[in-house]
């Protein structure tokens, strides 16, 4: 009797045990993500289904996934259900999207239980997924920057550009329009007052380069300072693209340089995607970054620099290039709040006193305001 109770026992530990392996084994889960262009703010469906392949019941599954943390920042509750021999459970959920960003969310985590509570064993499935998630670019009326020179103010805009000696269109007149652009021969001969629109000098060329030197970033909480740092980077090459104007993207990804070239806003894409996996973990300083390709660049080019520093360094590489006839721009994204950025006073005066514009957006300011000048 002794033994007979014994074995009892030991079946009824047993056999719970292996059908939960049994189930462990044949449990099989996926992530379907949507397969379009997604941008910061969309709402997306998100779904993932879990199968029980096997010929046994799971009496309990409780379904823990990441994939709300990855993309929002919050927890999802779990799931629990019962699959049937050869059954599925899939649950769907709305997400707003509040980063950008790549994203490997192919894995879900389950916990399969026996029916009497004695065990838990966790099964971690992982697919091919992912999701990318886009910056979304502020549309930028004009690109104002403030110069201390006895120009004042200097508006960046398609006519900063226009080679005068190719008319590209003609239209009508409409308020804010130069005279100097008038044709007036047609007009006299039509009565009414028509525009010369002009080609893009064949010689403009803008050079965007983005500083996201790992030690700049160490202490960027929630990754703020990396997305104001894209988020001003595609707005700029989005305006500059519209305009059919060729900008050349430069940054790092670790050890390894980030290079994307266009000529108008068909290029778009593959800026929006290199800004979408931007992140601060550049291996090399951005002032050597900098100085390798100062030889490089165009004679006459629009050199932006985005970063989170302007050091003694960064402001000598700067006043370098204004000695070089390029036309550099300063663009500093901090986060006040966090105490992240870095400006030296000093190095800002001076640059300013050369003539090179310095815009200093924190994390709260409105992009779309500061460079158009409204801010």
């Amino acid at each position: 009797m002794p033994y007979f109770l014994f074995y009892i026992y030991l079946s009824a530990l047993l056999v719970p045990l292996i059908h939960c392996l049994i189930i462990y084994r044949d449990l099989s889960g996926s992530v379907n993500v949507p397969n379009k262009a997604i941008y910061v703010g969309d709402r997306v469906a998100i779904s993932y289904t879990v199968r029980n392949m096997s010929k046994f019941t799971a009496p309990y599954i409780e379904v823990e996934n990441s994939i709300s943390r990855q993309l929002t920042g919050e927890e999802a509750p779990r799931t629990m259900t019962t699959l049937n021999p050869k059954g599925f459970y899939t649950h769907n959920e709305e997400l707003t999207l509040k980063r950008r960003g790549y994203y490997q969310i192919g894995e879900i985590e389950v916990a399969i239980k026996d029916v009497f509570g004695f065990y838990s064993i966790k099964k971690r499935m992982a697919s091919d997924t992912a999701l990318i998630v886009y910056p979304k670019p502020r549309e930028l009326n004009s690109f104002r920057i403030t110069s201390i020179e006895q120009l004042g103010e200097m508006l960046i805009d398609d006519k900063a550009f226009e080679d005068r000696s190719r008319i590209s269109s003609l239209r009508e007149f409409r308020n804010g329009d130069s005279v100097k652009s008038i044709h007036w021969k047609l007009s006299a001969k039509l009565g009414d007052l028509i525009i010369k629109e002009f080609d893009n000098s064949a010689d403009t060329n803008v050079m965007v380069f983005v500083d996201n030197y790992r030690g700049l970033f160490t202490n960027d909480k929630d990754h703020r300072l990396e997305d104001k740092i894209a988020d001003i980077g595609i707005s700029i090459v989005n305006y500059y693209l519209g305009k059919n104007i060729p900008v050349s993207l430069q940054t790092q990804d670790g050890d390894k340089v980030v290079e994307v070239n266009g000529k108008g806003k068909s290029d778009l894409k593959p800026f929006l995607e290199a800004f979408a996996r931007f992140r601060g973990n550049g291996l090399f300083d951005f002032s050597v970054f900098m100085k390798k390709r100062m030889g490089v660049i165009k004679k006459g080019s629009t050199v932006v620099i985005i970063t989170p520093n302007i050091d003694r360094a960064i402001g000598t590489q700067g006043i370098m290039l204004k000695s070089k006839n390029l036309n550099p721009l300063f663009i500093v994204a901090t986060d006040k709040e966090n105490n992240t950025g870095y400006i030296d006073m000093r190095v800002e005066n001076s640059l300013r006193e050369e003539g090179i514009p310095v815009y200093i957006l924190d994390y709260e300011t409105n992009i779309k305001a500061a460079l158009e000048g409204r801010q």
